[in-house]
């Protein structure tokens, strides 16, 4: 196996001064976790939650629920991963500096879990919901900070590539898979899926990557200098601070999408007809995910030769276009050759099998923003407090999930119970505006990022 803990290899040479190429598997077990992480959430966000929420709140409400849900959640998320990563930076212990975090993190992960499928009201489910991102978090930040530890500079964009192709294998296998099985078994089933994926891909992340940087400071001596140091350091750097606007905005509009398109499927096409919605739904996620994982090889490679912010330019204009395209999803907008097969096999409208198509700009999109955000953000971090960057990093990535769904929760109840716009709930159209011009903006605001060539 070439992955070990023993002192040679090439994951263990990456982390002394002068380290050697990576090979594929390398990558390949350095991503896994990833593939897990991506199915978690996807899973979680865009299916399994709406529909524990249409069940235990009901129609009149999803909004608001889903918005508080979410919200209350993602706030631990902004706090504690930066912390959590921080802190890994400073930890020695004798199974090293990420990796207890790691396990630790999926333990709890898998027991909240449990929680969740097990709670019976709301309120649970807002306390265990809580917990998990509390625990998901404490693993998280540590292993983003893990993969800077053992990759080479000169590989980051090929690095990048294999991470952005295991993020959109977990958000697919967390669109289709889960939805098959949310569908065909039940919600039980679904999330027992996801902790057996969290612990398959944390053994090996845990047991052949070798964790042996030393730590790059002293550990906190109070709690007042781990908040002021984990939340102050990162402000001395603008260029990393615009790209966390950037990607701020840029996920608010696709996380959006991903959060509200049970609903709008739901409202507009099946009129509360469970099996036919989470089709619909995880057909279209389905299409963006594949879309990006055709895209995001090939976009990391060529970021090494090109620079990384046209890719996240082109990719966050593509996004901004998919959704306004689901603005006017009660139109005919695509030729019926193309929409009316598509309809038949998923014995759908014709409209609600054309919004799906949608999924093919806005995944394009994704997948050119995804491939190169992670060798962007180590182009512009000091690599010696890698967890402590890359967790803050996450406020971008948990705040997007609280602006996408307080946002489109909050608006789109009220807009839903008025007058209808294009043919739709006016909550739809009025939220997808607010998701594409996210988008549009996220993408100008990486112009304001200067390249940095690694040679």
């Amino acid at each position: 196996m070439i992955l070990t803990a023993a002192p040679e290899g090439p994951l263990a040479a990456a982390v002394r001064p002068a380290p050697r190429n990576l090979k594929q598997l390398d990558f390949v077990v350095l991503s896994l976790y990833w593939v897990a992480i991506g199915y978690l959430w996807t899973s979680l966000g865009g299916l399994i939650l709406p529909d524990l929420v249409l069940q235990l709140v009901g129609r009149q409400h999803e909004g608001l629920a889903l918005g508080v849900l979410e919200g209350v959640g993602s706030l631990m998320a902004v706090v504690w991963q930066p912390v959590a990563g921080a802190l890994s930076d400073r930890t020695r212990t004798r199974f090293g500096r990420r990796h207890p975090f790691i396990l630790g993190g999926t333990i709890g992960d898998v027991l909240f879990l449990v929680g969740l499928a097990l709670a019976g009201s709301f309120g649970l489910v807002l306390i265990f919901y809580f917990l998990l991102q509390t625990a998901s978090n404490t693993a998280q930040g540590p292993y983003q900070g893990l993969m800077p530890d053992v990759v080479p500079e000169a590989q980051r964009g090929t690095a990048s590539g294999y991470f952005g192709v295991a993020n959109v294998v977990g958000v697919l296998a967390g669109t289709v898979g889960a939805g098959l099985i949310l569908a065909h078994v039940g919600r039980t089933a679904a999330i027992l899926s996801i902790c057996a994926l969290l612990v398959l891909t944390m053994l090996p992340t845990v047991l052949l990557i070798p964790d042996r940087t030393e730590r790059s400071a002293g550990q906190f001596k109070s709690v007042r200098q781990a908040i002021v140091t984990t939340f102050g350091q990162p402000l001395r750097y603008p260029s990393f601070l615009w790209l966390m606007a950037s990607r701020l905005l840029i996920l608010v509009g696709l996380v959006g999408v991903q959060s509200f398109v049970f609903f709008y499927f739901s409202n507009v096409f099946f009129h509360n007809d469970r099996n036919d919605t989470i089709t619909a739904s995880f057909t279209l996620q389905g299409l963006v995910i594949v879309a990006a994982f055709l895209v995001s090889w090939p976009a990391a490679r060529a970021s090494d030769r090109y620079g990384r912010r046209p890719f996240i330019l082109v990719g966050g204009l593509l996004g901004a276009a998919g959704v306004v395209m689901l603005v006017f999803s009660h139109f005919q907008l695509l030729p019926t050759q193309l929409v009316e097969p598509l309809a038949r096999m998923l014995k759908v409208p014709s409209l609600a099998a054309q919004a799906t198509l949608v999924g093919v700009v806005i995944g394009i999109g994704y997948g050119l923003f995804f491939s190169v955000d992670w060798a962007f953000m180590q182009d512009v971090i000091p690599a010696k407090e890698a967890g402590l960057f890359m967790g803050f990093s996450n406020i971008a990535t948990a705040g997007s999930g609280i602006i996408a769904r307080f946002v489109g929760g909050f608006l789109l109840d009220p807009f839903n119970h008025g007058p209808q716009l294009l043919g739709l709930p006016g909550g739809f159209p009025v939220i997808f505006s607010v998701f594409s011009v996210s988008l549009l903006v996220g993408a100008l605001l990486i112009l304001k990022v200067p390249e940095v060539r690694i040679r």
